[in-house]
């Protein structure tokens, strides 16, 4: 039985000493917040439902611990008054049951309890319990307890509300940034093959300015179709839906394919790929790892100042292969590290070395490419002294 005594009373009741003063207690608001009272003594749920209907509050009672499990999920209280001894399901297992809920693990939980040894407030701790209050109970601390309880849990409410409607807006953001980058396919795949065409027409009579200029025109489509894909597969990959399209690759040829198309970018730079003569044979979607290489190259070239240099290799491992691209930029502050792949982190402060701002996108999918086989990616920097990135492959990313 849940009980709290005054010594040589014969009656297990709660007791609230008259003494105490309520001076710290602030004229209650016009909704309180709905507390739920849990005891087996209807003389202590009484008098702890007219304290708090007094201060504002709505109270709520249960007599054990399935009943108040059963109020709790049609009323949703804003604090919950939980005595602990109770025949049946005590306070304790009624806590580790609320907390143990995701629904309502929120909900904060106050046990009323006439233990006051170590281990039974360990107990209490291990269980969930927010808060104490200890029989006899003082009238001003309950109330201050209870409505320090209630505003807790309103901030949480309002928090989460403000996440949820954070949530929604980020989705209709990237359905509308889907919707358009879906779009740009098509007038870009047009003046892909109008340039071809205009090419073909030209024929051997094209100079060499203007067959520079076309190649340079074709290398900025590429470059933007590679962005759409990028966009499209990053919001894939949020939705765990990364097919892959998987078979037998010689790693060299890929990573070779994923420099050329910018090496134009890089005249400025000193560019060196370092390969093995013997095969990297792999099985992975050539064109996800294409796409890496070229999106962690471009950005080395970016963000490295003109006269710098970028090293690109690879090199086989025990289960894998290892891609490092290597560059002499200014390197990653500390405070970046942590979050560069994250989507929409603009690397090095944001700042490349043409004065441009990245777009916060291109690791963030090289990081979604490589998990998608089972793999690892990383960075290693030293302000001043350049960046290393690198990511690691499986030989057959099923395996992994």
């Amino acid at each position: 039985m849940n009980t709290m005594t005054i010594p040589n009373e014969q009656e297990s009741r709660l007791q609230v000493p008259e003494h105490t003063a309520e001076a710290g207690v602030q004229p209650p608001t016009a909704d309180e917040g709905v507390v739920l009272v849990v005891d087996d003594e209807p003389h202590n749920r009484e008098l702890l439902s007219e304290l708090l209907e007094a201060r504002g509050f709505r109270p709520t009672t249960a007599e054990d611990g399935e009943t108040a499990l059963a109020s709790v999920a049609q009323v949703r209280p804003d604090a919950i008054l939980l005595d602990v001894m109770m025949p049946g399901m005590d306070g304790f297992q009624v806590c580790r049951r609320l907390k143990g809920d995701q629904d309502t693990a929120h909900i904060p939980v106050i046990l009323v309890t006439a233990l006051s040894e170590r281990a039974d407030r360990i107990q209490g701790m291990e269980a969930g319990a927010d808060d104490f209050l200890h029989k006899p109970v003082d009238r001003t601390e309950v109330l201050l307890r209870v409505r320090n309880a209630v505003v807790g849990k309103r901030l949480f409410d309002e928090l989460r509300e403000k996440y949820d409607h954070l949530r929604r807006l980020e989705r209709l953001r990237d359905d509308l940034t889907r919707m358009l980058v879906h779009d740009m396919r098509s007038p870009l795949t047009a003046i892909s093959t109008n340039l071809q065409l205009l090419e073909m027409s030209l024929g051997p009579n094209m100079d060499e300015e203007v067959s520079e200029d076309l190649e340079h025109a074709r290398l900025g489509v590429t470059s933007l179709m590679d962005m759409v894909n990028m966009i499209l597969d990053v919001s894939r990959s949020e939705e765990l839906d990364v097919p892959l399209q998987a078979e037998e690759t010689d790693a060299r040829e890929t990573v070779e394919k994923g420099v050329d198309p910018l090496r134009a970018l890089a005249r400025s730079h000193e560019v060196e790929v370092r390969l093995p003569p013997e095969p990297l044979h792999i099985w992975c979607d050539p064109d996800l790892v294409r796409r890496t290489v070229t999106n962690l190259f471009g950005n080395a070239v970016k963000f490295t100042p003109d006269g710098g240099s970028v090293t690109v290799s690879a090199h086989a491992m025990d289960s894998g292969i290892q891609v490092t691209v290597a560059d002499t930029g200014p390197g990653i502050p500390e405070e970046e590290r942590a979050t560069i792949f994250d989507k929409f982190t603009r690397g090095r402060s944001g700042q490349q070395a043409g004065g441009s701002r990245s777009t916060g996108l291109g690791l963030s999918f090289c990081k979604m490419a490589v998990e998608a086989h089972g793999g690892r990616i990383g960075v290693e920097s030293e302000e001043g002294a350049g960046s290393t990135f690198w990511f690691r492959l499986p030989v057959n990313p099923e395996e992994a």
